[in-house]
């Protein structure tokens, strides 16, 4: 390696010469900023930013279902989460699975014999729940079964009632049956009835607990001598939300409500996908159906939670056979509860159905296009939608109003699949979309207003190169084919939880120059463009302050870009710390207690104050200027081994060599670092990999040389692949171990060449706009050549140009905003300040000629990044609100730092 000498010179003069001059140099006195939350007149010297609104220059109209929700039964959010069933495996279904496997939850209570009948179907209470427990007592004693609840168990409250129910029957016992709430052995609860029949039939009662506990709770079933067949064991609190029989829990709902959702996409996710059709959720498995997939009438009644088939949640361990903590679907929170709480909560609900496709990342393979099997799934989609608008007299539409509701649910959006991306998936969604446009041509009533919604995939535009084929597809779909672009579908679906940085240096991500709103200029960027967009999961990954101030800088560009953006929800939505598929979440609940996190304490601020018109602003002096590329440069591969040689960085300004190195002395690596292993030596003037393993990680076998300062430079070597999987793995640009682009010569099984990009610890897969098919050949050099000006990069393989590519700017802003008008007539302004420091904003509103100076302010803020609402402590940050006094239509505001802000500005009457 030999570095220019003369750099070396260069930067010590100039150190030199930097600390004589500070020797006895005056310290800057910093100017002081007004405190938090002061209001001074308007000037814009004193400001650190300047915002001008034009309150009468409306740019267009702002969706009304923006902000809404999302819910997955993912952490128990369903069952033992807001679903207020208290009873764990109520109905004897659990599999081998669980601890207990059919009996999981339960234990006898005084020596009863306790057996599980699952062969007895002439016996059974239904077809869809056959399993029962038989509960033998011979003893003396009041003996039977308890249960202790879901995850971390029930809880009771002193002067609570709850609501008891179960389906029994006995040809041997005649007599009463003690329902008991216990804490312990004691007894805090009690009520009776007596079994009357041989037969099935439904018993009920009410229980009113003197206690007050939140451990140890169990219910109880207690008889005397005799034996006893029990189904669908159930308790409730009374008190669930909206007081609604098989209702949601009340303190868990009223958080969702207090958001005011426009929207509620239910119930997935992957949850919708399985890992095959056992595993899916089943729209019509969750109001119950027979045999033939007709609507099961059970005891008079369509759609009773008793007639529901039990399903196996995806996110459960299907490999396990003893797990503490299974998790199942009872179905008892189904698609009827779903469109109720939406509905209660006064938005829209919002299904996804799978379309014929499980989980392409872990499931087995699609389903044939050409069997029943899959035009049964078409056939799902019209039946929801008789569902949802059918009358007493449709197949359908009676199992709704059965259930109570007579008059239709609202439906405007259909998604089919989830996260599925290719032909596979794009193939299936024109079945759909065809048949649905055949039933609309004959029934224009039924189906109007209803549009569907198509998959994006799994990834955003800057990870996957799935995610621009999808706007490819429907592009050439909406030209072949003669169809408007709502015509082909109403919104897409995207997916995306990255890191907080993703999310601040991707604010403008649905700006029209990045995602134009043109059909024939859908394919232009890397964006997308034209559909409208349902922003249906994303999350910057932390319950951390830092995480929610980036997302509500992202909510910024969603609300500023509410014309294409139609709806948009955090995920997922439910958390427990008892058994924790994925975090983080918005919520966080334990068998009594609920907190918001950060985050959700944006997401209720944002939607609380959603505006209905976009208003005309200039924003100027929050900029934080793009860090151009810069640092060192490596070679590296990928399960493959090779050589390199000839490694030369040169700076493009002045032709100066920065470096170079043609491994000439043995073993002397000099500056050479390892990022991975240590399998890189010198060898027959070669710098060698020679072996083809290598220990998994996302940087490959990898390591650099140079310096961090290094930027506007050009980087060759050659490179020879000499045997192994793919090709080679060249990083540069390299600030730290975490921070550093990589161009993929090979990659992906040895079939392209792509940039990606380590960001904070984490690697990209594909970065759309530098993905060309490239095959590596064993034995053959290839001289690589990067070049790095400015954001600019440029890759060439033996001269021929393979990427030419801006890279995205990083966090522009040191605060975000976006001004609306709202349906009463008030400006809000939203300002969220991701800085350290506080902002003073000068902010000019002009058309406001008879302003109210009285001002009312919502804010989430914090005093570090790392502040996180713990559950059951104390929150660090929520959402507050107060008032302010303004002189007039211009002044200036401070705003503390990391903070959201939301300002509310009306007129007089």
């Amino acid at each position: 390696m030999k570095f220019t000498i003369l750099a070396y010179f260069k930067r010590l003069i100039a150190a030199i010469i930097a600390f004589f001059m500070s020797i006895g140099a005056s310290t800057p006195v910093p100017i002081e900023k007004p405190a938090v939350d002061t209001v001074e007149s308007y000037n814009e010297q004193t400001a650190d930013a300047v915002l001008k609104i034009g309150t009468d220059d409306i740019l267009y109209d702002i969706s009304d279902l923006l902000f809404g929700l999302f819910f997955e039964d993912i952490n128990f959010g369903a069952d033992g989460g807001l679903y207020a069933e208290m009873v764990a495996n109520r109905s004897f279904e659990y599999t081998e699975l669980a601890q207990n496997d059919a009996l999981y939850a339960y234990s006898s209570v005084n020596g009863a014999n306790l057996f599980v009948e699952t062969n007895d179907i002439d016996g059974a209470l239904n077809i869809n729940n056959p399993s029962f427990v038989k509960v033998s007592n011979e003893t003396d004693v009041l003996g039977g079964i308890q249960n202790r609840g879901f995850l971390d168990g029930m809880s009771i409250e002193e002067g609570k009632s709850y609501n008891f129910s179960v389906y029994a029957k006995s040809a041997q016992y005649m007599g009463n049956i003690t329902v008991r709430l216990v804490v312990g052995d004691e007894i805090a609860a009690e009520n009776s009835f007596t079994i009357e029949s041989q037969d099935w039939q439904k018993y009920e009662l009410s229980l009113t607990s003197t206690k007050t506990a939140f451990e140890n709770v169990c219910l109880q079933l207690v008889f005397g001598q005799g034996e006893v067949c029990f189904d669908m064991i159930s308790l409730f609190p009374t008190e669930t939300y909206k007081n609604r029989e098989n209702g949601m829990r009340n303190d868990l709902a009223l958080m969702l409500e207090e958001i005011e959702p426009k929207f509620l996409r239910f119930p997935g996710g992957c949850v919708i996908e399985g890992y095959d059709a056992e595993t899916a959720y089943n729209w019509k498995d969750s109001v119950g159906v027979d045999e033939n997939g007709l609507p099961l009438e059970f005891m008079g009644k369509y759609g009773d939670v008793a007639g529901r088939k039990q399903g196996i949640n995806l996110w459960t361990d299907i490999a396990a056979t003893d797990d503490p903590h299974p998790c199942f679907m009872s179905y008892g929170l189904g698609f009827f509860e779903y469109f109720q709480l939406a509905e209660d909560m006064g938005a829209i609900g919002v299904p996804v159905l799978n379309c014929g496709l499980f989980c392409q990342m872990r499931g087995r393979g699609p389903v044939d296009m050409n069997t029943p099997e899959f035009e049964q799934y078409v056939q799902d989609m019209h039946d929801l939608i008789e569902f949802c608008r059918g009358d007493e007299n449709s197949t359908w539409g009676k199992v709704r109003v059965s259930l109570g509701h007579e008059e239709p649910f609202e439906l405007k959006y259909i998604c089919i699949g989830n996260e599925n991306e290719g032909d596979v998936y794009y193939e299936r969604y024109v079945a759909f979309l065809e048949s649905f446009n055949e039933a609309k041509a004959e029934n224009p009533t039924l189906y109007e207003g209803i549009e569907l919604i198509y998959s994006a995939g799994a990834t955003d535009a800057t990870h996957g190169a799935h995610y621009i084929k999808s706007y490819e597809f429907a592009k050439n779909y909406i030209n072949e084919n003669g169809l408007t672009v709502n015509e082909f579908a109403g919104a897409t679906d995207q997916h995306y939880y990255n890191n907080p940085e993703w999310f601040l240096k991707n604010v403008d991500y649905y700006d029209a120059d990045n995602y134009p709103r043109e059909t024939e200029k859908m394919t232009d960027t890397h964006y997308g463009g034209a559909i409208g967009v349902f922003l249906g999961e994303y999350a910057a990954r932390s319950n951390r302050l830092e995480a929610a101030l980036a997302e509500a800088a992202f909510m910024t560009g969603l609300e500023r870009n509410g014309d294409i953006v139609k709806m948009a929800a955090y995920a997922p939505l439910f958390g427990n710390l008892t058994a924790t598929h994925w975090s983080p979440d918005l919520i966080w609940f334990n068998n009594h207690q609920v907190t918001g996190s950060i985050s959700y304490y944006v997401q209720k601020a944002f939607s609380n104050h959603q505006g209905n018109s976009l208003l005309k602003t200039e924003f100027s002096g929050a900029e934080i200027p793009s860090r151009t590329l810069s640092g060192k440069v490596g070679v590296g591969v990928w399960y493959t081994a090779a050589e390199f040689d000839n490694v030369k960085v040169v700076d493009n300004k002045t032709g100066r060599t920065l470096a170079q190195d043609n491994f000439c002395i043995l073993n002397k690596r000099w500056n050479w670092e390892d990022q991975t292993d240590n399998q890189f030596k010198i060898k027959n003037g070669k710098f060698v990999h020679k072996s083809t393993w290598m220990e998994y990680n996302d940087h490959g076998a990898s390591c650099y040389f140079g310096m961090n300062d290094w930027e506007n430079y050009t980087y060759t070597l050659d490179a020879t692949k000499l045997d192994g999987e793919e090709g080679f793995f060249i990083p540069f640009a390299i600030r730290d171990n975490d921070n550093m682009l990589y161009w993929n010569i090979g990659g992906y099984q040895n079939t392209v060449s792509c940039l990606q990009e380590f960001a904070n610890g984490e690697k990209t897969g594909q970065i759309p706009g530098t993905v060309r098919d490239f095959v590596c050949e064993t034995g053959k050099t290839y001289a690589l050549k990067i070049v790095v000006a400015g954001r600019n990069v440029k890759c060439y393989i033996d001269d021929e140009l393979y990427v030419d590519f801006d890279w995205d700017s990083d966090c522009n802003a040191k605060v975000y905003q976006v001004v609306s008008k709202a349906e009463n007539g008030d400006t809000i302004i939203k300002l969220v300040n991701v800085s350290d420091e506080s902002q003073v904003i000068a902010i000019d509103i002009e058309g406001l000629t008879n302003i109210n100076n009285t001002l009312n302010v919502y804010r989430v803020a914090g005093d570090s990044l790392d502040n996180d609402n713990i559950l059951g402590q104390e929150e660090d940050c929520k959402l507050i609100d107060f008032t302010i006094e303004v002189p007039d239509t211009s002044f200036n505001y401070t705003i503390p730092k990391y903070s959201v802000n939301i300002i509310r500005i009306s007129e007089n009457d």
